[in-house]
């Protein structure tokens, strides 16, 4: 029954609706006059540490995601809206998809739904800070159908062995679990080097790599060269990623 209770209801409906999805005008109209940065990255690149970093700054303001799935208990504690996410019903999300509320949403393996919406892209507006959340790439393909203004970021990990201790360093991982993540990877840094529109970022230093991204953001020059270099450093993680695969 409890995995009965995971399941979309409305799943059709959100299909339906998702195929063809357009946000409001106002959205638009949002996204051409504020910065909206969109981060991608595959597990161990830092991607979270630098959104955090930039956070503390108080330069940003992170999205967070409305989702259609029930709060859980993590450690005793049930989790609250506006920490992780917003919690929404399945009529509530449907709603707002209909009247074009979101700046994207996505079916996540049948189970919810979740997405951006307007209220939380006019609260960063509002306080005249910079919009940042961390997405998939499919969600970034989204946004950049509809608005050039946005700033897709994709962070990089360092050299593949430093990359493998960062990983490592995480903790006890099942082999499994492990190799999931580095297929995901994999698929993650292929897909990434086929979109024209993502600026790489390789991630070295935390402080030297958030101070260096904060200033691309603001400039919005990535510089040719530095962009250069990180797509032959992401041309290479991923030849040794397949090789690791291989094994």
């Amino acid at each position: 029954m409890a995995e009965q209770s995971n399941q979309l209801v409305h799943l059709v409906d959100f299909q339906r609706i998702l195929k063809n999805y357009k946000p409001s005008l106002e959205i638009l109209d949002l996204m051409q006059n504020n910065k909206l940065v969109i981060v991608a990255g595959p597990s161990g690149s830092g991607r979270n540490t630098i959104i955090n970093t930039l956070l503390m700054t108080g330069k940003y303001s992170f999205l967070v995601t409305d989702t259609t799935r029930k709060p859980r208990i993590n450690n005793g504690v049930l989790e609250e809206n506006d920490k992780a996410y917003w919690f929404k019903s399945e009529q509530e999300f449907i709603r707002g998809l209909k009247n074009g509320a979101y700046v994207e949403a996505a079916i996540i393996p049948n189970q919810q739904v979740s997405g951006v919406s307007i209220v939380a892209l006019a609260n960063a507006a509002k306080r005249g800070t910079i919009a940042i959340t961390d997405i998939d790439i499919h969600g970034c393909d989204s946004i950049k159908s509809f608005s050039d203004s946005a700033v897709p970021i994709f962070i990089l990990p360092p050299d593949f062995p430093e990359w493998m201790r960062r990983l490592d360093g995480r903790g006890a991982m099942d082999p499994a679990e492990k190799r999931r993540r580095l297929i995901s990877a994999a698929e993650e840094i292929e897909l990434a080097l086929h979109r024209s529109y993502f600026k790489f970022i390789v991630n070295w230093d935390l402080r030297v790599t958030t101070e260096a991204l904060h200033q691309h953001i603001i400039s919005g020059d990535f510089g040719e060269l530095e962009q250069a270099n990180a797509h032959v450093h992401a041309e290479q993680l991923l030849a040794d990623l397949n090789e690791q695969l291989q094994m």
